[in-house]
C-alpha cells in the first residue's frame, strides 16, 4: 500500500535544491536520507509533512495519513523530557490514551 507518492518534485530557493524527484513510500518502508549539508533533506521532509510548499511537482499522501518528524534542532525545553513523552504530547488527548502502547512498540 502506497502511503506517500512524490512525482517530479522540485524545490528552488534562489537556486534549485533538487528537481524531478520521484519517490514512492509504501507501508512498512524504512528510508534514510543521506546527502551533504544544504542539499535539501530538511526541506524535503518539510514538504512531505505539508509544512513547506514545493516549487514544482506533486506529493500525494494516503487518506488519513499524519506525517510526523523530529525537528533537526530540538528546543532546549524538550531536552529535559523523554522521547516517549514528546511523541505522546504531539498526539491529541484521545489518541494519547489509546495509542500509548503503540508508541512504546514503535519507539522500541
Amino acid at each position: 500500500m502506497t502511503i506517500v507518492n512524490i512525482n517530479a518534485l522540485g524545490i528552488t530557493l534562489g537556486e534549485p535544491l533538487f528537481n524531478d524527484l520521484k519517490l514512492t513510500v509504501s507501508k512498512g518502508d524504512r528510508i534514510g536520507l543521506v546527502a551533504a549539508n544544504g542539499r535539501g533533506k530538511t526541506t524535503l521532509m518539510n514538504c512531505i509533512a505539508g509544512r513547506f510548499e514545493q516549487t514544482t511537482g506533486d506529493i500525494t499522501r494516503a487518506r488519513g495519513l499524519r506525517v510526523g518528524n523530529v525537528a533537526q534542532y530540538v528546543p532546549e525545553a524538550a531536552l529535559q523530557d523523554t522521547f516517549y513523552n514528546l511523541v505522546l504530547a504531539a498526539l491529541t488527548q484521545e489518541q494519547a490514551e489509546y495509542e500509548s502502547l503503540r508508541v512504546d512498540v514503535v519507539l522500541d
